[in-house]
């Protein structure tokens, strides 16, 4: 069973999370049927108009017997009034054993060129990187969200995505204030283009919850996210 949707939609966030004005550190930690079995890490700074980010995902244990998976990827692009827009994005990923890479070239919102190692083989699904607009890579999505907000400007957001493979679009709705200073919006990961018929037949979406806590400057940041997958209810939550 392959992460790609959940890594791509939320790409790892869990454990002790720190948040400054130049970036944000998040170690979070993954369970599967209530069962800890996992780590996601992301790391990110913003620095004279510029920003890099990374990231890396790895299931263990019990999870782990189950998911062979992990994960690493790192962007690099420009801040412009709050609005970043990724030059470079690179990803690894071992599903299963199978070792792939790829890099993926950005200019104002639009992908470039794209290189694949292996080289990959032409699918009748593909899209052409370069007719896409208006995109950005998932991790640069992850870091927007990542950033702490006052509570009305949470959620409420859409991003459409471009890994290298396909576009996707990870939608956040409207956000609802609980009584103890927590936030929750509805949200859902989907698939749009460049995937095969049959991955679009299992799933072509995943609904997820984020959850933003307060913190102690009376902004909000997330910190936890539930979803469901065929497995059981996924959980990444703070440590």
């Amino acid at each position: 069973m392959s992460l790609r949707p959940l890594i791509c939609a939320t790409t790892l966030m869990l454990s002790s999370l720190t948040a400054t004005a130049q970036g944000v550190d998040a170690q979070y930690t993954l369970s599967l049927r209530g069962i800890t079995g996992g780590t996601i890490a992301l790391r990110g700074r913003d620095q004279g108009g510029s920003y890099a980010v990374s990231s890396a995902a790895q299931a263990s244990g019990m999870v782990g017997a189950l998911v062979k998976y992990g994960f690493e990827g790192s962007v690099q692009g420009t801040v412009n009034g709050g609005r970043y827009a990724p030059t470079i994005y690179t990803e690894v990923e071992d599903d299963d054993g199978e070792r792939t890479s790829s890099v993926t070239r950005f200019r104002n919102g639009t992908p470039t060129d794209v290189t694949f190692d292996p080289p990959r083989a032409p699918e009748p699904h593909d899209v052409d990187p370069t007719a896409q607009r208006g995109v950005i890579d998932p991790l640069t999505a992850l870091y927007d969200v990542l950033q702490p907000v006052d509570a009305a400007g949470a959620c409420d957001r859409r991003y459409d995505l471009f890994d290298g493979r396909g576009v996707s679009r990870l939608t956040l709705a409207a956000p609802r204030a609980r009584g103890d200073g927590t936030v929750t919006c509805a949200s859902r990961y989907l698939r749009v283009r460049g995937y095969s018929p049959e991955d679009l037949a299992k799933r072509p979406s995943v609904d997820m919850t984020f959850i933003y806590a307060p913190l102690p400057d009376g902004r909000v940041q997330v910190s936890e996210i539930r979803s469901s997958t065929r497995l059981g209810d996924m959980v990444l939550r703070r440590q």
